[in-house]
């Protein structure tokens, strides 16, 4: 029996244009960020391997990248298992997106692009709204995440960055997912990242950066309630 959900294995459609690692590592990433698969949960080669319709060798390889990313837990004769949480890395996933996604939006302000270059992040916007209005917030995060990824994309030449950070910033990605899930939660970071763009596009650099700074330095502190709700997710208790 398949432990991916046949709904998702069909919105991960293997593409053209990938390897059976390529495309092993892009579904077990993703079901590890929305929680497919579970902190804690073993992974079983066989039963992925039918599960994506390739053989054990790429998915057995696949373990090791992520493993190296801190998506799973090798253990010698037992095998692999999806990671917990860690609050330290949470909090150093955080700080390294504040650095840089600030260096993003200054050089933005320095390229000065065209206004219409901001269309994305509007369009991000209302897809965010559009998701609160339907209740469909297990997307929220995904939107907040692109629209981040939008920002090293308008600084341009930074998209190396934006995908060295994604290899260390698993942890902060669950927890930005988990937390999105409240309704409440998500109606804050909307709000914010509407400001964001609002003061993007009025060439406010000082004002983005603030929002940014504010926005980003909030999810280590949404780490508390999520492990209070999903306690055996966490590696250790947050003090």
């Amino acid at each position: 029996m398949s432990i991916i959900p046949v709904k998702a294995i069909h919105l991960l459609a293997r593409k053209a244009s990938e390897d059976a690692r390529q495309y092993a590592y892009r579904v077990l990433s993703f079901c590890i960020l929305e929680f497919v698969l579970l902190p804690r949960q073993k992974l079983n080669e066989i039963t992925l391997a039918e599960s994506l319709e390739v053989s054990r060798t790429p998915v057995h390889d696949t373990f090791f990248k992520l493993s190296r990313e801190n998506f799973v837990e090798l253990y010698p004769k037992r095998g692999a298992f999806v990671s917990t949480l860690d609050p330290d890395r949470v909090d150093q996933a955080a700080w390294t997106h504040i650095q840089l996604g600030k260096a993003a939006i200054n050089t933005i302000y320095i390229r000065n692009p065209d206004p219409s270059r901001f269309f994305v992040l509007r369009y991000l916007n209302h897809q965010m709204e559009d998701m609160l209005l339907r209740r469909e917030l297990d997307g929220i995060s995904r939107l907040v995440t692109d629209y981040m990824h939008q920002l090293y994309i308008l600084a341009g030449d930074m998209e190396f960055i934006w995908e060295s950070v994604q290899k260390i910033d698993v942890d902060f990605r669950r927890v930005l997912y988990l937390s999105a899930l409240n309704t409440t939660v998500s109606e804050g970071f909307i709000y914010e990242l509407s400001a964001l763009t609002d003061a993007l596009s009025e060439r406010s650099c000082d004002r983005a950066c603030e929002i940014y700074t504010s926005l980003l330095s909030r999810i280590p502190l949404l780490a508390r309630p999520v492990q209070q709700i999903h306690p055996d997710y966490f590696a250790r208790k947050i003090s």
